[in-house]
């Protein structure tokens, strides 16, 4: 226990340190960063809870997105695609055309908005921060396995009901 809460310790500070790097850098504007783009295949940067347009060379009608968790697509009109963002990852978008050809399918980046993501690896899991001037767990739209129980007897029960196989 001691050792995982040394890396916690260890992420904290790393969140802290890219933080103040972060505010130290020349950021350009988020509305420099989200102006719509044509692109039909490589990747597409977005920002977690902004909207991002994506303009199609050709008329489309079927949007097919990997991982719903992470981005959400949507036409607005037949060469006009939405793309938002949900949660930090990565995922793909395929756009098809009425003929059902391919007219685009670029990988979707999903970032958290000012800060920097740090994934700090506990043995029993993984956690991800999403760190600005301070480091908050991120949800990453997977849910976790159910916990499973115990079959085993409890004390005071026996452990053959059956009786078979006892003397």
């Amino acid at each position: 226990m001691r050792i995982g809460a040394g890396w916690l310790v260890l992420a904290v500070a790393t969140c802290a340190a890219l933080g103040a790097a972060q505010a130290a850098e020349n950021v350009p504007p988020a509305a420099t960063t989200l102006q719509p783009t044509r692109q039909t295949e490589g990747v597409v940067k977005v920002i977690v809870d902004f909207a991002r347009t994506l303009l199609l060379t050709r008329p489309a009608s079927t949007l097919v997105i990997g991982n719903p968790g992470v981005a959400q697509a949507t036409l607005s009109d037949d060469k006009t695609v939405i793309l938002t963002g949900k949660a930090p990852g990565s995922t793909n978008l395929i756009v098809m055309g009425a003929d059902g050809a391919e007219v685009a399918n670029v990988i979707v980046d999903v970032v958290a908005a000012g800060g920097r993501l740090v994934t700090v690896d506990e043995g029993t899991g993984r956690t991800t921060y999403n760190c600005t001037s301070r480091c908050d767990p991120v949800q990453s739209g997977e849910q976790s396995a159910p916990q499973s129980q115990s079959t085993a007897p409890q004390s005071g029960e026996d452990a053959n009901p059956t009786g078979a196989g006892s003397p």
